[in-house]
């Protein structure tokens, strides 16, 4: 099949927008991963900082570190908050991206089958050509050899 059909022009422009949906879906991935990580990270923070607390209060503390440590865990809990909101738009990013990629890929296994296609029909073509031609040519020769 010829290098610069239209057809492999089509499949060549499908399998750039599949890598570059590909090289998207793992960059998308990552950084979901890194929010989970970070997510995980502070969430122990704060099982460990409580640890630290209920140790503390067995031995007692001021009223003033009361205040401190219940706005700090305010403020910890306001963040682990804010990273689930964006840990969840980062899941929808990812869900996106893949079902992008798996299209991409989809339109690309279509090229694929289609060029399968027209090469199988190319040499069907060329096969028949060459069976005529050959029948062509033992039939002018039976010609020839009964003109002998």
């Amino acid at each position: 099949m010829q290098r610069h059909s239209p057809l492999m022009t089509l499949r060549d422009l499908a399998q750039d927008a599949a890598k570059k949906a590909a090289v998207q879906l793992a960059q998308i991935r990552q950084s979901h991963q890194q929010m989970e990580q970070q997510l995980a990270a502070l969430m122990d923070y704060q099982d460990e900082y409580r640890t630290r607390l209920n140790t503390t209060l067995s031995g007692g503390i001021s009223s003033s570190m009361w205040q401190n440590y219940q706005q700090f865990m305010k403020t910890l809990e306001m963040a682990i908050e804010q990273h689930k909101l964006q840990l969840n738009q980062w899941k929808k990013r990812l869900e996106q991206a893949i079902s992008q990629w798996q299209e991409k890929q989809q339109r690309l296994n279509a090229f694929d089958t289609l060029q399968q296609r027209a090469e199988h029909n190319l040499k069907l073509h060329q096969n028949r050509m060459e069976q005529k031609q050959m029948d062509e040519y033992a039939q002018r020769g039976a010609q020839r050899r009964m003109k002998q």
